[in-house]
């Protein structure tokens, strides 16, 4: 059905397009076709080319326009602006590509081709419906969960910034791991300083910030709303110390006779159920452990301040907030399951941020390095690189930790500054130690640290009693064949996991995560700190193994995107998100469920983020009610453009995800590659959005095959992989029952990178479907061709 007024304006490119497509023939083709206005300019997109479409559009009263010229990649924005200039809808503007996938494709029939592509736009834009881009409001605030270095940095960093932050952290205090390290390792001045000296002033700093709120002993236990505007669940507690009236004079502690290990410290000394988990703390004031607390009121007794109160249960408050950064950090791999390395077993086998412990001035034994088991001075310490890490083993994880060679590094550099005399070996892989690390390593070297390359197999006892020291055998792979090596002490270097707050905030929030279960970047090149949910950030351990430095940058780039985001007042959103019918609706859930992006929500009926909505389409064919569809591209655009592109001389229909597939036969044209000439394109968001009813009319209609190209399987989005593969499936299922043969449906896994191989692909399809004429369908009965 013909709507408004039409007209197609036909870019000549110099002779990018005029030096192979007839453009007189097009012209005569498009007036035939009922064009309102069929015009030619050598540049469509110059000053003088889009003054033209101003002309025309006011003189004839035009309300929506074709441009057939270049790759909508390349000037769509321009033409939109300029038909907005104009007085017409900018989503009324069609672009038909008749430079990369018509002129600069290799052929005999460029023109032919030329005139089905801008046939088929002219059609579907005689469907489209006039947009407008969502508005949504914004929250100027954000939640950062996690308050370790990169939580710190990240609040620090949006304060400044004027904007409210939410900090909360499941320990009693801030500061997260690197408060146990003891010290960091400076490559330039080749020496160790103290780590919480660095971190300290940062505490005190977001202790002191009026806009950041800490809230310790919390956790995040589900999410509501939208970017710009979340709605989240905070549990904190229970808190038996009021942190407004609690003084921290300690006798509430000192009178608590109820003991258990001292996680600050790794588990080497004890704490009382009343502590403070060290003395720069914040909070400042004292905290009760509800699991090792005895309910036996002596603190409360003891409490001038009359701050315990025993018989307070955990609460839960809603915060609403614009964004959300996630920054729960990492622990340390619990070697126990390595039961050739001894762990577990001999009291003088330790990890290495045991070791940091015990070298902190503040740590267990003062800075004394001890060998536990007899508390004298080791003579020799053995450090064993890649525990659990590089290692396809059950129980291990195949990536590098990162951390681990510099950490060796520090305390084998360390002990032999502080304690002379100490021989230090370690078995090692690979060093890594990139940059300026190199430095540090080679000085490290200089100290008489032996390096030795090889696995260790085993460590045990070197004699019958438990002061006879420990015995390590490794393999020298550089010749020297098996060692054993006599210690005192052997550290092991453990690879780093994801904490249980980074697998529990990954749940409540909804947000992907990576095979190795750290929080998942949607592109860990172009949106590095971006999570697969819009709206919601992850910087530091949360992500992955990485470095101090490291985790202090990515949390700026998260506080700074992060930032973007709650700084406007409100958020424009493209018109590429579906929309639910309220009067189909039955509220039956199958789209929230199916949703990867979790757009869906349900608030007295079903409607769908706009922010979250990345327009793939999948919940369309999906809803039994058909109450869900996607005006960007609707079923009556779709059946259009089928109709138009299938001239003459097409034969395959080729549905392009925009993003990937469609980019990629945009660079086989660039790069003048060939593929079949019958071979018509139409780019669909995702061919998550088709349904068989689109295909099965698109061979009845003379399509010999359809092509079904689509890269968002390669987003980091693993549930669409499934779900596009589960589609492609049931596509082919549905054409079959129709009738046609399955194998006129295929489908390709587009790459950017891969452009030849999608030709190639299209190539290989068309010469599976033969070179005679289609056979069309296929009586299910006799099995008579028709």
């Amino acid at each position: 059905m013909k709507r408004g007024k039409a007209g197609v304006f036909i870019c000549h490119c110099g002779d990018n397009i005029s030096g192979t497509v007839d453009i007189g023939a097009v012209k005569r083709a498009m007036e035939l076709e009922g064009a309102d206005c069929v015009e030619d300019f050598p540049y469509m997109c110059s000053i003088a080319g889009q003054a033209l479409i101003h002309e025309k559009a006011r003189a004839i009263g035009l309300d929506r326009i074709v441009v057939a010229a270049c790759s909508p990649g390349v000037h769509e924005r321009t033409f939109q602006a300029c038909a907005s200039e104009a007085g017409i809808n900018p989503y009324l503007v069609d672009i038909a590509n008749i430079r990369e996938q018509c002129s600069w494709v290799p052929g005999e029939n460029q023109t032919g081709r030329a005139i089905d592509i801008i046939r088929s736009s002219l059609y579907a834009v005689r469907q489209k419906q006039p947009l407008d881009k969502a508005s949504i409001k914004v929250r100027k605030s954000v939640l950062v969960i996690g308050g370790g270095i990169s939580g710190i940095t990240a609040s620090l960093a949006l304060a400044r910034h004027g904007i409210k932050v939410y900090l909360a952290e499941k320990a009693t205090t801030i500061g997260g791991n690197m408060v146990k390290i003891g010290k960091v390792f400076s490559p330039d001045r080749l020496t160790e300083e103290c780590a919480l000296c660095s971190l300290a002033p940062l505490m005190g700093e977001v202790a002191r910030n009026d806009r950041i709120n800490i809230m310790t002993q919390s956790r995040v236990t589900d999410l509501r709303g939208h970017p710009g505007d979340f709605r989240v669940t905070i549990e904190t507690g229970p808190v038996f110390i009021d942190p407004d009236k609690c003084v921290s004079c300690g006798k509430c502690s000192a009178a608590c006779s109820v003991r258990v290990p001292d996680e600050w410290n790794a588990g080497l000394s004890s704490r009382k159920a009343v502590y403070k988990p060290f003395a720069q703390a914040v909070p400042g004031t004292y905290s009760i452990d509800p699991d090792a607390c005895k309910r036996c009121g002596k603190c409360a007794r003891e409490c001038d301040a009359r701050a315990i109160n025993l018989n307070r249960k955990a609460r839960k408050k809603t915060l609403r907030a614009g964004a959300i950064i996630v920054a729960t950090g990492h622990r340390e791999m619990d070697p126990s399951g390595k039961h050739e390395l001894g762990y577990g077993q001999f009291p003088d086998v330790l990890t290495q941020t045991e070791l940091a412990r015990l070298l902190a001035i503040n740590g267990p034994t003062k800075g004394r390095l001890e060998v536990p088991s007899t508390g004298k001075r080791p003579r020799r310490i053995v450090m064993v690189q890649c525990v659990g890490s590089r290692d396809e083993k059950p129980g291990s994880i195949p990536y590098c930790s990162k951390v681990c060679c510099m950490t060796a590094l520090k305390h084998a550099h360390y002990v032999s500054e502080h304690f002379p005399g100490t021989e230090i070996y370690i078995c090692y892989t690979d060093i890594r130690a990139p940059g300026t690390y190199e430095n540090y390593y080679r000085e490290v070297q200089k100290k008489g640290v032996k390096f030795i390359r090889g696995r260790v197999g085993e460590i045990i006892r070197a004699g019958a009693d438990d002061s006879d020291g420990l015995l390590v055998r490794v393999e020298d792979t550089l010749g020297s064949g098996t060692l054993e090596l006599e210690s005192d002490m052997v550290v092991l270097s453990c690879a780093l996991e994801p904490s249980p707050g980074t697998l529990q905030a990954a749940s409540a929030l909804g947000i992907g995560l990576s095979p190795e279960l750290f929080i998942r970047e949607k592109h860990p090149k172009l949106e590095p700190a971006t999570t697969t949910s819009r709206g919601i950030f992850v910087c530091g351990t949360a992500q992955g193994a990485k470095d101090i430095t490291e985790s202090i940058l990515q949390a700026r780039a998260a506080a700074s995107k992060a930032s973007e985001l709650v700084s406007a007042r409100s958020l424009a959103v493209e018109p590429k998100f579906a929309v639910v019918d309220p009067e189909r609706c039955t509220r039956c859930g199958i789209c929230l469920k199916l949703c990867p992006y979790g757009a869906p929500y349900l608030n007295g009926k079903v409607a769908i983020d706009p922010l979250s909505c990345i327009g793939l389409g999948g919940c369309i064919s999906r809803c039994p009610e058909h109450a869900i569809t996607m005006p960007s591209c609707s079923d009556e655009e779709l059946f259009a453009r089928i109709d138009g592109c299938l001239g003459p001389g097409a034969d395959i229909i080729a549905f392009l995800d925009e993003n990937i597939g469609y980019v990629a036969a945009d660079n086989a044209g660039v790069n003048r590659i060939p593929y079949p000439e019958g071979v018509r394109i139409i780019k669909v968001p995702s061919i998550m959005r088709l349904e068989a009813k689109h295909l099965v009319y698109a061979l009845e209609k003379g399509a010999r095959g359809v092509f079904l190209g689509d890269g968002t399987v390669n987003s980091a989005n693993g549930a669409i992989r499934a779900n596009v593969s589960k589609r492609v499936g049931e596509l082919r299922a549905a054409v079959a029952a129709c009738g046609f043969r399955p194998e006129q449906i295929t489908y390709y896994e587009a790459y950017l990178p891969h452009f030849r191989g999608l030709a190639s692909r299209l190539s290989q399809f068309s010469a599976s479907l033969g070179s005679h004429a289609p056979e069309g369908r296929v009586d299910q009965a006799t099995g008579v061709s028709f």
